[in-house]
C-alpha cells in the first residue's frame, strides 16, 4: 500500500465518518484548547505538544495532515506547542486512564483458548480482557463511587478505560498508584504472575474477584478446559454437561460446584491467576501519558478504536471489526479471517 493511497482512506475516513464531538464522553471541551495532542504521521514520525483552538480545528488538522495515529494527553496551564513543550508547562489534570491488554496475557492465555501465535485473537480468548471490563467498572462504581466511565476498543488487542469523574481529573501519582494497588489481585507479570494473599484482598472485592471470573470462565467452558486446570474427567463432565442442560447459563448452583471442585485439587488460585485483570499500571500513573483518542484509526489495523457497550461487552469480537484500509481486508478475505 502506498503512501497516498493510505492518505485517501484516511482522508475519506476523517471527512465522512469521523465526528470530533464524540470525544466529548472521554474530555471536557471546556479545556481544549490547552489539551495536548500527538500524532504518527505517514511517513512513520511520531510527534507531540500540539494543541487547537477547538474541535473542529483539529478536526480539520485529521483531514489536512491524514496521520496514521492520533492520541490525546493532558492539560496544562497553556497550551502544549513546539515552543512550549509539556514538561516546561504547568500540570493541570489528566483523566484516570485504565489499559488492558491481551498482550500482558500471553503466558496464561494458552489456557483459555486455542491461539498460536502472539498476536493473534479469537472470542475465547478475548472473554480475558471483558472479564477484566467487568470487574475493574464494578469496583470503580461500587468501592469507589465513580460514575462517568467509558471503554474502548483500542482498534486492535486492547481496550481503555477513561474515568472522567471531575475529582479524578486531579489526582497525583500517587493516588492512580493505590487505585492500581486496590485493583490487583496478583502480583508479578508473566508465568511468575502470583495470586495476592486473600488477606490483602478488600472482602466484598475478593468475592465480586471470585464470583465474576468464575461465572465467565465457564461460560462456554469444554471439558478439555477443565481438565487442563486438573478437575478429574468426572468432575469436568458433570460441570459441562449442567451448563448444557442449562442452555449455557451460569448460576450460582454451578459456580458452587466449580468452587468446590477447585478446591478438591488446589487449584481455586490458579484459576483466578489466569483470569485476573492484568493492568498495565504504567498508563494508571503516568500523568503525561497519551492515549489513543476515540474514534480515531489504529494505524496497524485500520481499525477504528470505538466505543463499547457493557450491556453486549461479552459479545464483542474484536476480530468481526472492519478495516479501513483496503489491503488489510483484502488479506482477510484470501487467508479466511
Amino acid at each position: 500500500m502506498t503512501i497516498a493511497n493510505r492518505r485517501t482512506e484516511l482522508r475519506d475516513y476523517y471527512s465522512t465518518s469521523f465526528d470530533v464531538q464524540n470525544l466529548s464522553q472521554v474530555i471536557d471541551f471546556s479545556s481544549f484548547s490547552t489539551r495536548e495532542f500527538g500524532f504518527v504521521s505517514l511517513s512513520g514520525k511520531f510527534f507531540r505538544n500540539i494543541s487547537f483552538e477547538t474541535p473542529k480545528a483539529l478536526q480539520d488538522f485529521l483531514i489536512d495532515r491524514c496521520p496514521t495515529d492520533a492520541y490525546i494527553g493532558a492539560v496544562y496551564e497553556n497550551p502544549p506547542s513546539r515552543q512550549n513543550p509539556i514538561h516546561t508547562l504547568e500540570w493541570k489534570g489528566h483523566e484516570l486512564v485504565f489499559d488492558i491488554d491481551l498482550n500482558d496475557y500471553d503466558a496464561v492465555r494458552k489456557f483459555v483458548c486455542d491461539c498460536t501465535g502472539a498476536g493473534q485473537v479469537c472470542i475465547r480468548c478475548w472473554q480475558l480482557i471483558n472479564v477484566s471490563i467487568s470487574l475493574i467498572d464494578e469496583t470503580l462504581r461500587r468501592d469507589f463511587g465513580m460514575r462517568e466511565i467509558v471503554w474502548l476498543f483500542s482498534g486492535r488487542r486492547g481496550v481503555h478505560g477513561w474515568v472522567r469523574d471531575p475529582e479524578t481529573i486531579s489526582l497525583d501519582r500517587d493516588l492512580r498508584q493505590s487505585i492500581i494497588d486496590y485493583l490487583s489481585v496478583i502480583k508479578g507479570e508473566d508465568e511468575t504472575a502470583r495470586v495476592q494473599d486473600r488477606k490483602q484482598l478488600k472482602y466484598e472485592f475478593r468475592k465480586r474477584t471470585e464470583y465474576t471470573i468464575f461465572k465467565y470462565s465457564l461460560k462456554d467452558v469444554r471439558r478439555k478446559d477443565l481438565v487442563a486446570i486438573g478437575l478429574s474427567g468426572s468432575a469436568a463432565s458433570k460441570i459441562v454437561n449442567q451448563l448444557k442442560h442449562q442452555d449455557g447459563k451460569v448460576d450460582e448452583n454451578l459456580i458452587r460446584r466449580f468452587n468446590k471442585s477447585l478446591a478438591s485439587v488446589n487449584k481455586y488460585d490458579e484459576v483466578i491467576r489466569r483470569w485476573a485483570p492484568r493492568i498495565d499500571h504504567k498508563v494508571t500513573i503516568d500523568l503525561r501519558r497519551l492515549l489513543r483518542m476515540p474514534t480515531s484509526i489504529h494505524g496497524k489495523t485500520g481499525r477504528v478504536a470505538r466505543f463499547l457497550d457493557l450491556d453486549t461487552v461479552f459479545d464483542f469480537n474484536p476480530e468481526d471489526e472492519p478495516s479501513i484500509f483496503s489491503d488489510i481486508k483484502k488479506s482477510k478475505e484470501i487467508s479466511g479471517f
